[in-house]
């Protein structure tokens, strides 16, 4: 299973997803959880970065253990990944996602989630493969995909399941800069540090009140 590390430089709580795949297993639910729970009862400033290492930033969902399970399990497993996603969403304090490489599934929702987004210029994909998968959304994705992305973005990423090169993800809206990866770390900090007071703020607040109607709806499939 998947199994997120965290460490701490000063201000900065940089969360590994690993080096592998990353998926979004139960050890991650269980992992990020226990991390966000450490995280956000730290008091003062703080940002959390989230990264992972090597070919993967997240895979995404489990689907190998999903095949076969019964569709109840496979709910409650879609909805605790949901609330995970949830809680970086609406998370007290700026978050950065430091994306070394492909970003899919349920890793392209974890990506969205961030306040900001920084990536790999040179390798990687963000990509929702569900329509080659035969697979849908559950309503609390979909409209995650529906409130954070423009219309037109957000028809051609799930109807053609496109993979967006960093460039192209910047130009669509995933990604706020695309870096080369000995920069990629520093980058990432750099748009989250200049904000760490907010943490001390009434930040939690406002992005659960901006983000209702995505909150409301993950985690209900």
């Amino acid at each position: 299973m998947s199994a997120p590390t965290l460490t701490q430089d000063g201000e900065l709580f940089v969360v590994s997803f690993g080096d592998d795949l990353n998926t979004t297993d139960h050890g991650w639910v269980s992992g990020m959880n226990e991390i966000l729970d450490e995280v956000e009862a730290v008091a003062g400033p703080k940002v959390l970065l989230t990264t992972g290492a090597g070919k993967h930033y997240s895979n995404g969902l489990d689907v190998e253990w999903m095949a076969g399970k019964p569709s109840e399990d496979i709910v409650t497993y879609v909805n605790s990944v949901e609330k995970v996603l949830a809680r970086i969403l609406t998370f007290p304090a700026p978050t950065v996602a430091a994306v070394n490489g492909h970003a899919f599934g349920a890793g392209a929702f974890a990506l969205l989630a961030h306040d900001h987004v920084v990536m790999r210029e040179d390798r990687g994909f963000v990509c929702w493969p569900e329509v080659h998968l035969g697979m849908t959304f559950s309503r609390g994705l979909l409209t995650m995909i529906e409130e954070l992305l423009v219309s037109a973005v957000a028809r051609d990423a799930i109807v053609t399941g496109h993979r967006y090169s960093a460039p192209e993800a910047v130009t669509a809206g995933f990604v706020d800069r695309a870096v080369p990866l000995d920069e990629l770390m520093t980058a990432a900090a750099g748009l989250g540090l200049p904000l760490a007071a907010t943490a001390e703020s009434s930040v939690g607040r406002i992005k659960r009140q901006l983000h209702r109607r995505v909150t409301d709806a993950l985690g209900t499939a």
